[in-house]
């Protein structure tokens, strides 16, 4: 079927003019505008703020305090305004976060584009019956079922491959669940993480050829529905239907377009939450995308937001009960080992407040005014 003298689903029109990054079958995020920079949470953070009288690494320690504390309202002072196109399905994903100014494009409006998402074949997978939300991990399940060879592993000294690139670099299992190692695998080191996982799990397919043949025939079903539903579409508006009432024969694989304007504080909440493994795939594919905008804009935020939002967590009262160190050798111990790896007297006492322990110990360990 073609509209318009073009195939159905493949009507790409990215936005040349704007820097962007190309995302899932048909969409991608761009980046419009940016207010504010690192040193305009740090201003905000001290109210009166003469330029020049504090260190960059004076402005960075301050940022790593308040994202430590969830003094949040500095980072408030900065917003990013994007435009995206991406699956209605994804987009009701996005829009509960409640916390953005959106303008959607209207199919009240204007006649609906032929886009339509179709999941690659890496995509489609089982319903997870532990993560009753989600669906299983084709790359672990594949990876995990697929045979050794002898080529040598590139990544991991001792592991055999089980899949070799066209430059004969192998990849062993292990390999395979690192976004760092697939991507140097694949060649595309700037490559998102999503997007590594769908590829290498394709290539995997490859040694499934029952499995990929199942899958191919699903994923024409996605591509038929898309047609039919279009195809009815188009045939109300050619009978007269008025385009606010048309549209409701459209799939939710239907591509959306709108801009996205938010400030930084609720931006970094949603890449959190969107960009971690439990996240759907496709939803990761933007975050993961909208990131790699952020972070060059707020170098400073960004890394203190990897350092104890991504990496970090929060723990309840009992597990800290089971972490804290029972004696005061122990405790000793655990304060040199982080002393060794950068903490300072100031942010280890903060370590003795959030475990309950007196923080005097620090004081003997490295009495006030002492070279540290």
């Amino acid at each position: 079927m073609t509209t318009k003298g073009q195939d159905l689903h493949v009507n790409p029109e990215y936005p040349e003019d704007l820097p962007y990054r190309k995302i899932l079958d048909h969409g991608f995020v761009a980046l419009i505008d940016v207010m504010g920079t690192d040193a305009s949470i740090v201003q905000a953070a001290r109210v009166s703020y003469g330029k020049g009288t504090k260190t960059m690494r004076t402005d960075k320690a301050l940022i790593g305090y308040l994202m430590r504390h969830a003094h949040n309202t500095p980072l408030e002072m900065v917003e990013f305004k994007f435009l995206m196109r991406i699956p209605l399905f994804i987009a009701r994903q996005v829009i509960r976060h409640r916390t953005a100014s959106v303008n959607e494009y209207s199919a009240r409006y204007s006649v609906v584009p032929d886009r339509f998402f179709v999941p690659p074949l890496g995509a489609i997978s089982s319903q997870d019956h532990v993560n009753r939300q989600g669906r299983t991990d084709l790359l672990r399940e594949l990876a995990e079922q697929a045979p050794e060879r002898e080529d040598p592993c590139a990544y991991l000294s001792g592991e055999k491959a089980i899949l070799v690139n066209e430059e004969g670099v192998g990849i062993a299992r292990a390999a395979l669940l690192v976004h760092e190692h697939r991507a140097a695998f694949a060649g595309a080191p700037e490559a998102l993480p999503s997007e590594t996982y769908v590829q290498c799990a394709d290539r995997l397919l490859g040694l499934f050829p029952q499995r990929k043949a199942e899958l191919e025939g699903l994923q024409a079903l996605y591509r038929e529905n898309n047609e039919r539903c279009y195809a009815l579409y188009q045939r109300f508006l050619e009978q007269g239907v008025a385009r606010e009432i048309a549209r409701c024969v459209l799939p939710l694989s239907m591509y959306t377009e709108w801009y996205w304007k938010i400030d930084l504080h609720n931006l970094l909440h949603f890449l959190r939450l969107r960009m971690d493994s439990h996240a759907q795939l496709e939803v990761r594919a933007l975050a993961e995308a909208m990131a790699t905008f952020v972070k060059p804009q707020v170098p400073f935020v960004w890394e203190a937001f990897e350092e104890h939002r991504v990496r970090g967590t929060i723990l309840s009262a009992p597990e800290m009960d089971a972490l804290r160190p029972v004696d005061d050798a122990t405790r000793r111990e655990v304060l040199v080992g982080l002393f060794e790896r950068g903490f300072q007297r100031l942010r280890l006492k903060e370590f003795c407040r959030k475990l309950d322990i007196d923080e005097r110990i620090v004081d003997e360990l490295w009495p006030p005014g002492a070279k540290q």
